[in-house]
């Protein structure tokens, strides 16, 4: 069986900065805007989370904005704090949260976004027992965690943790579900499959395969992998999850990259989507009557 990234749309957005100094004999004001590198959510812990800004500028950052509110704040706004850390009550639903530096002479950054959200107690057990990097999912049948490979897969890993991050996932649907095979999302908002259904959003350039003799790992029950099309350095957004020992895609067709595991959730949630009915999608029997929706996905830590 051939397995591949279903794609019906492709395309590459790419942001080009540039910025020049002044020249002469005097300095030229500073017209450089700061760059907002990350901004990671801390594991929900005694009701609260913490969202953590870094920035960069060539005259150093002075503060942060940190709202739910998308409208962009000035440089005098009272939203801005000397402090990249903000600490809240844990969203019971997920929440987009918009982020701001600005520098000494007042030049704002682009805004940053990131989501957060309550994940179960469980979850966040199962995450602070691991080692890893966690990423905590919600979906409309439940929650599941992964923990990822970042040392053994290192380039997927971090692939996937930019989708996460963009917020790329929320939204989007697993369209692709074989009962004794695997579980597909990531790249649509239902279906059918269509340019119609496409998630809009930033697509990274594809990434290395990282084969399993390279990272080691396998393609078994509750891995999760990334999907790509018969070209072997072609994955990006498309991910899925083994709910069988599926060790043959370990070489099948040059091999697909195992880069985490479901350590929570993976006999409720990631079973409920497993047993779903489906239909041909005019290729295979595989397209869910009804396909469940991811809420929202966060790193945890």
């Amino acid at each position: 069986m051939r397995f591949k990234q279903i794609s019906a749309v492709s395309f590459c957005v790419f942001f080009l900065s540039a910025c020049g100094g002044g020249g002469g004999g005097g300095s030229a004001p500073d017209t450089t805007a700061p760059t907002i590198s990350g901004v990671s959510v801390s594991p929900p812990s005694n009701g609260q989370v913490t969202l953590t800004a870094s920035a960069s500028d060539a005259t150093g950052v002075t503060g942060y904005c940190f709202k739910t509110d998308a409208t962009a704040p000035s440089s005098s706004d009272s939203c801005f704090s000397a402090n990249g850390a903000f600490t809240t009550a844990t969203p019971t639903t997920p929440t987009r949260y918009y982020v701001w530096s600005k520098d000494a002479a007042n030049n704002l950054s682009a805004v940053f976004e990131r989501v957060a959200g309550a994940c179960s107690a469980d979850g966040v057990t199962a995450s602070q027992s691991s080692a890893l990097p966690t990423v905590c999912v919600s979906t409309s049948l439940g929650e599941f965690v992964l923990a990822l490979e970042s040392t053994k897969a290192p380039i997927t890993t971090a692939n996937f943790l930019r989708y996460v991050n963009d917020g790329f996932y929320s939204q989007t649907v697993f369209h692709r579900v074989l009962a004794n095979f695997m579980i597909q999302g990531g790249g649509f908002t239902g279906v059918p499959i269509s340019g119609a259904n496409t998630k809009v959003g930033t697509l990274y350039d594809p990434i290395a395969l990282e084969t399993t003799s390279i990272s080691g790992l396998s393609n078994t029950t509750g891995t999760i992998a990334m999907a790509r099309t018969n070209v072997l350095n072609s994955a990006t957004n498309q991910f899925f999850i083994n709910v069988v020992d599926n060790t043959f895609l370990n070489t099948s067709s040059g091999g697909y990259a195992v880069f985490g595991t479901v350590i929570s959730g993976l006999n409720s949630t990631v079973q409920s989507i497993r047993n779903l009915p489906v239909q041909s999608n005019g290729t295979e029997i595989s397209q869910p009557l009804t396909p469940p929706v991811i809420n929202w996905a966060y790193q945890l830590k």
